[in-house]
């Protein structure tokens, strides 16, 4: 029972019988159902069918998305819970989800917000990973100011027909849907004026297009909405709910992903532990202030998590989990080369450092304080909300 007793140092508490038979049941669970090891295709095409067919694995389980209630085919999981699957998970070194942005962000959304249809019809879809789901919200002249959003849904009978363009919208590229922020009223205030709505990206005038990013992946794409036509029963909340409805979406999105996060910066430490054992004192040094600040992040990150799991939004420490998270998975990486010596920064199939992952790692990290809010945009929150400095002219 190490996974206890590891969680147990974390917190500072002994954990109950429950966590225990908890473990035992998903560890008798992964015995049975995840390959070891669990190795993925090459071809992303392969790889991508092969991880949505884990997701409706472990939904056979109720553990796809364990933190949902019950009746939609959750375990409400407790906080405890969540810790040892997630860990548990890291320690067989098996992949996670593809359907994550529709598991932790929208699902927790419709269950607020959706009407009846919305939930039967699309959560059971988005559980087993049957649909994959996009976010479309930044757009070329709505980034930081979000509520300056174009793209606009004109109502047409029983259909809204929507123009316009989203970017920097992750996944896009294998997404069956989109939840999308669109302006259907311009007369009232620009808030106001905003619904969200629930988008098939196989609907006629949907283009997506893939930007090429400086390591040579394509996450983000641009994605163009030429009259597409949904139903008005795609909007979720009702016309004209939208920026209340995405509040919730915000605050699941940044109050849950930093275990993600976390799991990937222990993989950087141990990587880097290996490499410094050897090293000059100065560079053993940085990897001393690097673990210390992996553990800030892990801290802060299971505040945000108890807070939810007691129901509550994860506040303004979201937003300091998100910067200082960032800005710490940039060093790491850093550091990372550093160790390598000058064979990491070469990126040539059969010549890089660990098959270039970690130089390919670094590149990817030059904008990780840009997608899903910029570190700007943190510091601001944090500034107005924790500070309680004076808003932005342009927030009013």
């Amino acid at each position: 029972m190490s996974v206890l007793r590891g969680i147990e140092r974390d917190l500072g508490t002994a954990l109950g019988e429950s966590d225990e038979q908890f473990l035992a049941e998903l560890s008798a669970f992964l015995d049975e159902r995840a390959p070891s090891p669990f190795v993925l295709p090459d071809a992303r095409a392969d790889r991508l069918a092969a991880l949505r067919a884990w997701q409706a694995t472990l939904d056979e389980g109720r553990y796809a998305a364990i933190t949902w209630p019950a009746e939609h085919g959750g375990r409400d999981a407790t906080f405890t819970e969540q810790l040892i699957f997630h860990t548990e998970m890291a320690r067989r070194r098996l992949p996670t989800v593809p359907g994550r942005t529709g598991l932790s962000i929208l699902g927790p959304t419709l269950m607020v917000h959706g009407s009846a249809e919305q939930r039967a019809t699309v959560l059971p879809r988005l559980r087993r990973g049957d649909d994959l789901w996009c976010q479309g919200f930044s757009e070329p002249e709505a980034g930081s100011d979000l509520a300056s959003l174009r793209t606009f849904g004109a109502i047409d009978g029983d259909d809204l027909v929507i123009s316009g363009q989203k970017i920097w919208t992750s996944g896009a590229r294998e997404a069956d849907a989109m939840f999308a922020l669109v302006r259907t009223d311009r007369d009232v205030p620009k808030r106001d004026g905003i619904s969200y709505v629930l988008i098939p990206m196989t609907a006629p005038g949907v283009t997506v297009r893939p930007i090429r990013q400086i390591s040579g992946d394509a996450e983000f794409s641009e994605v163009f909405l030429d009259e597409v036509r949904v139903p008005l029963t795609n909007v979720v909340g009702g016309l004209g709910n939208g920026w209340k409805v995405m509040r919730t979406t915000l605050a699941n999105e940044r109050g849950v992903l930093f275990l993600g996060r976390q799991l990937a910066l222990a993989r950087q430490l141990t990587a880097i532990r290996d490499r410094a054992r050897t090293a000059d004192a100065h560079t053993r040094e940085r990897y001393a202030r690097a673990w210390c600040d992996a553990q800030l992040v892990r801290i802060n990150g299971l505040r945000g998590l108890a807070r939810a799991a007691d129901g509550l939004e994860p506040g303004p420490e979201a937003a300091m989990s998100k910067l200082f998270g960032q800005e710490t998975e940039k060093a790491l990486y850093e550091l990372l080369l550093d160790c390598c010596g000058p064979e990491g920064v070469i990126d040539r199939p059969g010549e890089a450092v660990d098959g270039g992952k970690w130089i390919l790692g670094w590149l990817r990290t030059r904008a990780s304080t840009i997608g899903g809010g910029t570190s700007e945009v943190q510091r601001n929150a944090l500034a107005e909300r924790v500070l309680g400095q004076p808003r932005d002219p342009w927030a009013d």
